[in-house]
């Protein structure tokens, strides 16, 4: 609201103070009535300034307030620091918006403007509300698993059956977030609070999931984040929703510590959910169990040409049969796992490519298309219980046609080595790969097509094979172009 002082006031004020200085002066002296005016035009001058300066204020939310004077031209408002992310990672598109979502050192802004933020009333506290809403046609030439949506090669059909077209349309992967920045006195940083929610709760039908929920302060994490074991950046642009089955995609419960060396170089350590898959073939149900948290240390190293990303994962993965006193079943194997991955950008374009290298024992459940597949442990051939050998690596390349148009083409490699009790049905090779072309002609407006392969083989050497024909038109709410 403005607190502009209307110039009538100002002037009633002066024919006031200028009669009740006449009055008591007997006679008038000239020059004393003209110093007092003078004095008078003197203060309404300061008075302008500060009305002008407060209503500055209000139009920058998140800045000091700054007296300024008329002769001065406006000054634009500084960006918000940004000392180690680099502009790859900051600059890149992607339609997903993942690294948008991600925690940052020092809670560094990917919009350095803090555009589309507005202050909460009496506080210094910002919120932005945004997210998008994308509505997705499908054209399936056989039968792409029962995961409505999304592309999920570990749902393909697992025995013979007719080749059967398939068509539809869905908007599950629309996403809304509210995020919090609120300043700590004294200059002592910002606590930033980040809820995510999309509309994948449901195997088969549109409900709200909740994706993210996290608050970070002084570079310590807690809540519901993308795990230290993924890379949120390094994830290929491509319009299906869930990208190369053996990506790390898992957002889980986390407490996690980054330490920045200097502007390129930091490490970090996680504590997070455990959450083993059991696969054991029995008549109860079986249920995982581990000896301890899931414990992650990471390094990066980052400038702005891109990223380069090491994870090491050691994990305690076992389970309990209720109701039994198998000691197999109480014993428990170390998991463990190795995460390479990166962002690079070629040359001076914006073109660049992505990847990420995994491979261990026992990880199975942190890959993007393990869904309940009980791949993290097993019985060998003597009935000893092991962790189930993994591997996986996926790449991505994005080309800049124009400013508008860009295509990625992507493909990705994923193999579960199963041990000698797993069914024939488990999850055993997959071949992933995409092809698309994307039209972007404002910030707020995407559309494209995109043609996606997959394949899969179980471990009885039953192959299905399911590509898609896919078109996407997504429109982003609150969102701006980066500086």
């Amino acid at each position: 609201m403005s607190h502009r002082v209307p110039r009538f006031v100002l002037l009633l004020a002066s024919i006031a103070v200028i009669g009740a200085v006449a009055q008591t002066t007997q006679p008038p002296d000239l020059d004393q009535l003209k110093t007092k005016l003078q004095q008078l035009e003197q203060m309404m001058q300061d008075l302008k300034v500060q009305i002008a300066a407060v209503e500055q204020q209000m139009g920058t939310p998140g800045q000091p307030l700054a007296a300024t004077t008329p002769a001065q031209p406006a000054v634009a408002a500084p960006l918000a620091p940004v000392e180690h992310m680099g502009d790859a990672t900051r600059l890149r598109e992607v339609a997903s918006t993942n690294p948008d979502s991600a925690g940052r050192i020092n809670n560094e802004p990917m919009d350095r403007a803090l555009r589309g933020y507005f202050r909460l009333p009496g506080t210094g506290t910002l919120i932005k509300l945004g997210g998008f809403i994308k509505t997705d046609i499908f054209y399936d030439t056989n039968q792409a698993g029962t995961y409505y949506g999304a592309y999920v090669p570990s749902s393909f059909p697992s025995s013979d059956q007719p080749h059967t077209p398939n068509a539809t349309v869905s908007a599950r992967p629309s996403r809304f977030f509210t995020e919090f920045r609120q300043p700590v006195h004294q200059g002592e940083g910002t606590v930033k609070g980040y809820l995510e929610f999309d509309f994948l709760g449901n195997y088969e039908r549109t409900s709200l999931r909740l994706r993210q929920f996290y608050a970070q302060y002084k570079n310590v994490l807690a809540g519901q984040a993308w795990s230290a074991f993924a890379d949120a950046d390094a994830f290929p642009d491509t319009l299906e929703f869930e990208g190369p089955p053996g990506m790390i995609a898992m957002r889980q419960p986390t407490v996690r510590y980054t330490q920045p060396i200097n502007p390129r170089h930091s490490i970090g350590i996680s504590v997070e959910r455990s959450g083993v898959d059991t696969p054991f073939l029995t008549a109860a149900t079986p249920v995982g169990s581990s000896l301890y948290p899931d414990l992650i240390g990471f390094y990066r190293y980052e400038n702005d040409h891109g990223h380069l990303q090491f994870s090491f994962l050691a994990r305690s993965v076992g389970g309990v049969l209720p109701g039994t006193n198998s000691p197999d079943l109480r014993q428990h194997v170390q998991g463990y796992g190795g995460s390479l991955s990166g962002v690079w950008t070629l040359g001076s374009s914006r073109d660049n490519i992505v990847y990420q290298l995994i491979i261990g024992k026992g990880i199975s459940n942190y890959y993007n298309d393990n869904f309940g597949l009980g791949s993290d442990v097993g019985f060998n051939a003597k009935g000893h219980l092991v962790a189930t050998p993994t591997g996986s690596a996926q790449a991505g390349y994005q080309h800049y046609w124009s400013k508008i148009v860009r295509s990625t083409f992507s493909y990705g490699y994923t193999q579960i080595n199963n041990t000698a009790s797993d069914p024939g049905t488990n999850y055993h090779i997959s071949h992933y790969a995409t092809g698309n072309v994307m039209i972007q002609p404002t910030t707020s407006l995407l559309f494209g097509f995109e043609y996606v392969y997959g394949s899969l083989l179980r471990k009885n050497d039953f192959y299905w094979v399911a590509p898609r024909i896919q078109a996407s038109i997504t429109y982003y709410l609150n969102k701006y172009t980066k500086e």
